[in-house]
């Protein structure tokens, strides 16, 4: 076991290298002065030059909106607590996903912000099943929040005439997988006619947990029914995503990037959703390589690049809070955080 799992972190260290060797080599570092046929000579700015021209004040409201979208994420959880009857303070919720923000963030791969949610269950061990499926719900719930997002403004993109033929592949193809799925998944979960005739409950009777499985089960099924907390959740998510891909629309501002608030509307959020793939530690070559791809528009890979880094820079200053509330919690929250991935009978 422990050797298939070191064979298969040292094939995502290859496929990071390999992916910021591919996103370093599209990238100019200096300036590049060329001389036409008439003896004009131009300059394109290099890296260095780019970053000199960076404006503080769009830079200020890039974090300000990723650090909303942190909080906001804090508050979806507690919404989303409260509509499978758990109850808790918010204060305390936002106290944790800081913490895991940092973990997330900070030590990209080491720990995961999923650690203070693990916290958590152990915390509240009777209600295990049910927080460990507000974590999955939550993380089902920013999913389709940003898909939505994506899938509303490349429909008002196609309607403006703004991207046809070719172009529309790529942001199309990975919201009708996407689609698929969450339509697969939502047949799942209603449909017991499907259950039976794929065979599911013998095959959940032969592993581990399937009471449990079942018990998630039917808390999803209640949450998605529940008329009174559902749509302030939903609210909650989406502005929660909103504001983190206003917060990249900034950066691309402060930047002069050139591109319009709907080109962000329609693809910051599949570079989110597809960077979140574990194919690389912390997401590292991963996330340029798409802010490359889906933004490539902008016709400025030098910029473009430059934006990536100062996405993982705020990220970065938005989890410090968590450190801070990290080191001065109790030693014993701390050793939980700690060894709750190992120590908490998952």
């Amino acid at each position: 076991m422990k050797h298939s799992k070191g064979i298969f972190l040292l094939g995502k260290i290859v496929l990071m290298v390999l992916l910021l060797t591919i996103v370093l080599r599209q990238v100019q570092w200096h300036d590049l002065t060329t001389v036409d046929e008439a003896g004009q000579t131009s300059t394109i700015p290099g890296v260095a030059s780019n970053l000199k021209g960076v404006s503080p004040l769009f830079l200020l409201a890039a974090w300000a909106s990723l650090f909303t979208a942190v909080t906001l994420s804090g508050a979806r959880w507690y919404r989303l607590l409260l509509g499978i009857g758990i109850s808790f303070r918010l204060k305390e919720l936002i106290r944790l996903v800081y913490i895991g923000e940092f973990f997330n963030n900070f030590l990209p791969g080491s720990l995961g912000g999923d650690a203070v949610k693990i916290y958590l269950s152990l915390k509240n061990s009777s209600r295990k099943t049910a927080i460990l499926t507000s974590i999955f719900a939550d993380r089902l719930l920013g999913l389709m929040s940003l898909s939505l997002i994506a899938a509303v403004m490349l429909g008002y993109q196609v309607l403006q005439g703004n991207i046809s033929g070719e172009a529309l592949l790529l942001p199309l193809f990975p919201l009708a997988l996407i689609g698929f799925g969450l339509t697969g998944g939502a047949l799942l979960l209603f449909s017991d006619p499907l259950w039976a005739l794929l065979g599911l409950n013998r095959f959940l009777d032969r592993i581990p947990f399937a009471d449990q499985i079942r018990r998630g089960g039917g808390i999803l099924r209640e949450l998605a029914t529940n008329r009174r907390d559902l749509p302030m959740i939903i609210l909650y998510s989406l502005g929660c995503q909103t504001f983190s891909i206003i917060g990249v629309a900034f950066l691309g501002a402060s930047l002069d990037l050139g591109l319009s608030l709907p080109q962000y509307l329609m693809s910051v959020p599949l570079i989110f959703i597809l960077s979140a793939v574990p194919l690389t530690p912390g997401g590292v070559g991963l996330l340029e390589e798409l802010f490359l791809i889906y933004l490539a528009a902008a016709h400025n890979p030098n910029k473009i690049l430059i934006m990536a880094l100062l996405y993982r820079l705020l990220m970065i200053l938005c989890g410090l809070p968590g450190l801070i509330l990290f080191l001065t919690a109790g030693a014993t929250e701390r050793k939980l955080l700690k060894t709750g991935d190992r120590n908490s009978g998952l």
